[in-house]
């Protein structure tokens, strides 16, 4: 585990572990004060605490987990506070009430269930604490999808890297060739560190933390390689980390940057739209979800089975004919 992540750690499980330390009435009355007032730092130490004493991946829950969960709190606190919503003594259908509001706000079907399973976050961390026994949110769901999962985040061409490629500054490469190539998530390019780069062996690798907080391997193309190489080298004494871009947004912006200049859709792919690219090569060239599963991590090939999608779009069957 890097240094970074042992500290994050250390001030997760000292947080949580105070909040345990208090007598139990005093933490439920934090928690009916914050939940009164809808005060939302109140409110996500409670989360917070909750999640690395009682949730499945404990203190080594995933800053993006935070992240998410943290921002559906916002959102819960902005819709819930105007209209005089008791967080403590929520009405019947509140919570149908509150995922409507999520739809007439322009979220996506993704980010409204994201934002619902942040809701139950909450209520479990006030149940938790002792502040209320409501569960609003526990057979919430948002409406259904009617977009395939295939049509909302393409995969650029191969000829679209290329032309990103051709005019990508040495950085650029390097997280696009990591995506593109290796198939990188997002926050996986951002928390990459120098000692996790592996060029001197027989076999050119990376170690990445991924989902869950499991390390794991991953191969270098050689043109990622190659890129890694000449970046690096280039910035022997910037720190433990690969890139300067060292947030989700900031790999976001900056392709968002790289495309305009190429003239390239961005649009629709975003960021993780390379790793899309990633799993459909794998796919088109070996015909096997087990490759695209191996390659792109998946906990299983039904995840896999989007990039046959990706596939078949490429070209029509009758194309030829």
């Amino acid at each position: 585990m890097s240094y970074d992540l042992i500290l994050a750690t250390v001030s997760l499980e000292g947080s949580a572990e105070r909040l345990v330390q208090l007598d139990p009435a005093e933490r439920r009355r934090r928690t009916v004060v914050a939940a009164r007032d809808y005060d939302a730092a109140g409110l996500w130490a409670i989360v917070e605490a909750r999640l690395v004493l009682q949730g499945r991946a404990g203190a080594r829950v995933s800053p993006r987990t935070l992240e998410s969960y943290r921002q559906g709190l916002a959102a819960l606190l902005r819709w819930a506070q105007p209209a005089g919503v008791s967080l403590l003594r929520p009405r019947p259908d509140e919570g149908s009430a509150y995922a409507r509001w999520l739809e007439g706000q322009k979220y996506s079907p993704s980010t409204v269930n994201v934002r619902l399973a942040a809701a139950r976050a909450v209520y479990a961390a006030l149940r938790w604490a002792g502040a209320t026994e409501a569960s609003p949110f526990s057979d919430v769901r948002g409406a259904s999808d009617p977009t395939p999962r295939w049509e909302k985040r393409s995969p650029y061409t191969k000829s679209e890297i290329d032309t990103l490629l051709q005019h990508a500054d040495p950085q650029e490469r390097v997280y696009v060739l990591l995506g593109a190539d290796c198939g990188l998530r997002n926050s996986e390019m951002s928390s990459l560190r120098r000692d996790d780069v592996h060029l001197n062996v027989e076999q050119p690798r990376i170690t990445i933390l991924g989902k869950g907080g499991r390390r794991q391997s991953v191969g270098l193309s050689r043109r990622a390689e190659q890129a890694l190489k000449i970046w690096l080298a280039a910035t022997p004494n910037f720190g433990p980390w690969v890139l300067m871009l060292r947030s989700r947004s900031g790999i976001r912006d900056s392709l968002v940057r790289l495309c305009r200049r190429a003239d390239v859709r961005y649009e629709g792919r975003e960021v993780h739209g390379l790793r899309h690219t990633a799993g459909t090569r794998t796919y088109n060239e070996t015909t096997d979800l087990l490759s695209v599963r191996d390659h792109l991590r998946h906990a299983s090939t039904e995840t896999s089975e989007i990039y046959v999608q990706y596939a078949r779009k490429s070209k029509a069957v009758n194309r030829d004919w």
